[in-house]
């Protein structure tokens, strides 16, 4: 008697083996993944997803009614209360809270299919787990991409102090599924000041600009913001001028440190120094038994003083020396420091000037290279020789 075969199809043989194939699936799910059906009044949404807009719950319910659950959700155990804690689906399991009993009976006989998480992981990894589990079923707007960003850069300083991992940013775009290069982006768009940061969320510029933008001090940004509020955009030219500035007084601010640094430092010394020549001092008074003759003794004393005086005029000097570099300080940071229209100009044009001798600088090559083409075409021989009348007046008039 021949083998019948079996296949998937609306024969009750075919269902049972249909039948058959699903919880053959189903097992090997619960083994390799702790996949469960879990009733709804067992599962409890996770206050660390507040962050995430819980819109559209509506439409979603009904998209699920239609064609089904597509995803999973991702739930944690508590033993304590016997509840599972949501990580990821919080939109879904809200959608499917919104059901009738019947809808929900008729879709979810068994439960809710879910992922159980192990339960043995920290509140950070959870959290961890959490961020990345809604950033890969979410479309996020830059603000909350930018919040996933600074919280798990918090979350993996945390760790990286328990000696759990090393590089923080490259264990930020495992997690979000972006470059390293751009999880740093990210964190420098964080130096903002907020008028440039709120832009960013709305669009207004882009990432690469809040990283450029970002690295700059604080007048460097306002300036930059005034620029972008009046025409709309900032020109590089604009930018690098800008960033320009920023650079002289960023190096300006590390002389000062260091200045005062060295001076502070020669205080301190001096400070000890006068310690010692006072203990020295006593010592000598004070030892009534010594054998050193009474002359010699006070000779000894009188150098000592002399040598305490003279230390304590130079740490006077010095501290003269400090106050009067704060002052310089405290005067710089409370003088103006935007740039006016003028010196914009002026800039921009230093800028574009050293724009076009590198430009011509680093061509010039090919036209050395290339003489015999230029000598027996007369266009470009009459165009060099232009160029050249034209550098020499401006040579002269220089």
């Amino acid at each position: 008697m021949a083998k019948k075969n079996f296949s998937a199809g609306s024969t009750k043989s075919g269902v049972l083996n249909n039948d058959g194939g699903e919880k053959l699936r189903e097992i090997q799910a619960k083994t390799q993944y702790n996949f469960k059906y879990i009733p709804k009044d067992k599962i409890i949404p996770n206050p660390k997803n507040e962050q995430y807009t819980q819109d559209g719950i509506e439409a979603l319910k009904e998209s699920i009614l239609v064609n089904g659950l597509r995803h999973n959700l991702s739930v944690l155990y508590d033993a304590e209360t016997d509840q599972y804690r949501l990580i990821s689906g919080e939109r879904r399991y809200h959608a499917i809270c919104q059901m009738t009993d019947k809808e929900y009976r008729d879709n979810f006989p068994a439960g809710i299919p879910c992922k159980v998480e192990k339960s043995d992981i920290s509140d950070i990894d959870e959290e961890i787990m959490l961020i990345s589990a809604n950033h890969d079923v979410r479309e996020s707007s830059m603000e909350v991409k930018r919040w996933e960003v600074s919280r798990l850069l918090e979350l993996y300083e945390a760790k990286k102090l328990k000696g759990e991992i090393k590089n923080i940013h490259a264990e930020i775009a495992s997690q979000l599924n972006i470059s390293e290069r751009q999880a740093r982006k990210y964190t420098t768009a964080e130096k903002l000041i907020p008028e440039l940061s709120e832009l960013l969320n709305s669009n207004g510029i882009d990432l690469n600009q809040a990283d450029k933008f970002g690295k700059l001090d604080e007048d460097a940004q306002k300036t930059i913001l005034s620029i972008i509020q009046k025409n709309g955009t900032i020109e590089n030219a604009e930018f690098q001028s800008i960033k320009k500035l920023s650079e002289e007084r960023a190096d300006e601010a590390r002389q000062y440190k260091k200045q005062l640094d060295s001076a502070t430092k020669e205080i301190e010394d001096k400070k000890h120094t006068i310690e010692l020549l006072e203990q020295k001092i006593n010592d000598f008074q004070s030892n009534g038994n010594s054998k050193e003759k009474q002359p010699d003794k006070d000779e000894m004393v009188k150098f000592a003083m002399q040598a305490k005086e003279k230390a304590e005029r130079e740490k006077a000097k010095m501290e003269a020396q400090v106050e009067k570099l704060k002052q310089q300080q405290k005067e710089k940071e409370q003088r103006q420091t935007s740039i006016s229209d003028s010196e914009l100009k002026r800039i921009n044009s230093i800028a574009k000037l050293e724009q076009s001798l590198n430009l011509l600088e680093n061509n010039f090559d090919i036209l050395k290279n290339n003489k015999s083409i230029i000598k027996n075409d007369a266009e470009l021989k009459i165009r060099v020789e232009i160029l050249k009348d034209r550098l020499v007046d401006l040579i002269e008039n220089l």
